[in-house]
């Protein structure tokens, strides 16, 4: 399989209409319910919730009654993203038709970051609050920095078609899955090709 520079110029693209961050934004304060809740994402809910539980269960499982905490907290989370990573994906989804696509990459992380690490601050906070344990800290922060790779990649993935729901090709998780590799790859290859491809369209400039 091989990527076109059309492609690699602004993460691939699927056939969807594009708009632009405003207008995405404005749609989403207009019509929260149909964008948010009837197009609540459950793939992005699973992989939240997959990737979440095991920073909160390794914070706490080295403290007094370690096991226990750990894995309280590993379900706490697990809840709390398989819901607000379903409304983050919808979001996500949203904002993945926007062009050009850096305009999302800077609005997605931020947008996201503000919604739910506020919630989920509350939500940790309450569950120390009821263990008599303080082991927020540092599995938020990572947990924030997690929040913002995976949304620059979910994006990425979505503009190529993947991790949507309610689209027209109605593909599959399993299939989405297949394809993950590939599309790490070109996601941690992306910023290499981006800039050989424009030091080549400034060389092409400048012989005109």
């Amino acid at each position: 399989m091989q990527t076109t520079e059309a492609q690699i110029d602004d993460f691939p693209i699927d056939p969807s209409p594009r708009t632009t961050v405003w207008a995405v934004t404005a749609n989403l304060l207009r019509h929260p319910f149909d964008t948010v809740i009837l197009r609540w994402n459950w793939k992005s809910a699973v992989l939240s919730a997959a990737l979440r539980a095991p920073i909160f269960f390794f914070s706490y499982f080295f403290k007094k009654d370690g096991l226990k905490l750990a894995i309280g907290a590993a379900l706490t989370q697990s809840v709390f993203r398989m819901i607000f990573g379903g409304v983050n994906g919808a979001i996500i989804q949203s904002y993945s038709k926007v062009e050009p696509a850096w305009h999302a990459v800077l609005t997605v992380p931020v947008v996201l970051a503000t919604f739910s690490h506020i919630v989920e601050y509350f939500v940790q906070s309450a569950y120390d609050q009821q263990t008599g344990v303080n082991g927020k800290g540092r599995a938020i922060a990572i947990s924030v920095f997690v929040s913002a790779v995976s949304a620059i990649f979910n994006l990425f993935a979505m503009r190529r078609g993947a991790l949507l729901v309610k689209d027209e090709s109605q593909q599959s998780i399993w299939r989405d899955l297949k394809r993950m590799p590939w599309i790490a790859l070109e996601f941690l290859s992306f910023p290499l090709v981006w800039t050989i491809r424009k030091k080549r369209n400034s060389k092409n400039g400048d012989d005109k």
